[in-house]
């Protein structure tokens, strides 16, 4: 009987099997919680860093291409997301787990329904402050979005303008068109796309109105009529071309008539009839 163990001895031994497959639960627990709230992290410093990649990208196009100035709220709002990322890997592995599950704790007459997964305090605490910094960072590029937008506005008329004046002259001058197609695109499609580059738009953005600049004459009816010299009459029939309004011998003078004639672009683009 010597090998057999007694009945107290078998009790004790089942209980240490007992308790050692409940640590083993727990450590699985524990893992669990701090895994969820790593991921629950990260998915907040992920928000954060695609808000702050937008930022640099509104703060680089309009200082560059627009010679704007950013928001003086912009320097303390990245600062307040530098301080919420700025945690050490023994803070974030300290935050991320659940103290009152140390294996001292272990009983066997713990309820077996294994507790919700769920944030530590202060991981809370952590996630409160990257979301308020977040905040922050997409209310300067708001306002930073908002001067983009006018500039965006006040190019587009001087566009619409040019085009305007492209049409009634048949888009003579190809270089100039292109440029004009180019600048629409680059404020429609591109200029709010924070997902691009941002200097690769600047690029872009200085070699079209490079290419402006060599065009004043064509830029608007002003311009243009100050360029070659032209009577408000003459100015008001060229604008009535360009809303596909037929002129006739009889709707213009002869002055205006020899204005037209004395303007290459105009001769080859006016058509008058009887």
């Amino acid at each position: 009987m010597s090998g057999t163990q007694s009945l107290p001895a078998a009790v004790d031994a089942l209980k240490d099997k007992a308790l050692e497959h409940k640590r083993g639960e727990n450590a699985k627990y524990t893992i669990s919680v701090a895994q969820y709230n790593i991921n629950e992290i990260n998915s907040e410093l992920d928000d954060l860093e695609e808000a702050l990649r937008d930022l640099r990208y509104y703060k680089t196009v309009l200082e560059e291409a627009f010679d704007g100035s950013a928001p003086t709220m912009l320097g303390s709002a990245v600062q307040t997301a530098e301080n919420a990322v700025d945690v050490t890997q023994d803070e974030l592995l300290g935050n991320v787990q659940r103290s009152e599950m140390a294996d001292e704790e272990v009983s066997l007459d713990q309820d077996d329904t294994e507790p919700e997964v769920e944030l530590t305090p202060e991981v809370e605490t952590q996630i409160r402050q990257i979301r308020s910094a977040k905040q922050q960072v997409e209310n300067v590029s708001e306002t930073i979005q908002g001067k983009l937008e006018s500039n965006r506005d006040t190019w587009s008329t001087r566009v619409s303008a040019a085009e305007e004046l492209q049409k009634i002259l048949g888009g003579q001058n190809s270089d100039f068109s292109r440029t004009l197609n180019h600048m629409h695109r680059l404020l429609t499609r591109d200029l709010m796309d924070s997902s691009g580059s941002a200097s690769k738009f600047v690029s872009e953005w200085e070699n079209a109105t490079d290419s402006w600049e060599k065009h004043q004459s064509l830029q608007s009816f002003d311009d243009f009529k100050e360029k070659h010299d032209l009577s408000d009459s003459t100015i008001e029939d060229v604008k009535t071309l360009s809303k596909s309004q037929q002129l006739t011998l009889a709707d213009v003078s002869t002055d205006t008539l020899e204005e037209m004639k004395r303007v290459d672009e105009l001769e080859s683009a006016v058509e008058l009839s009887l």
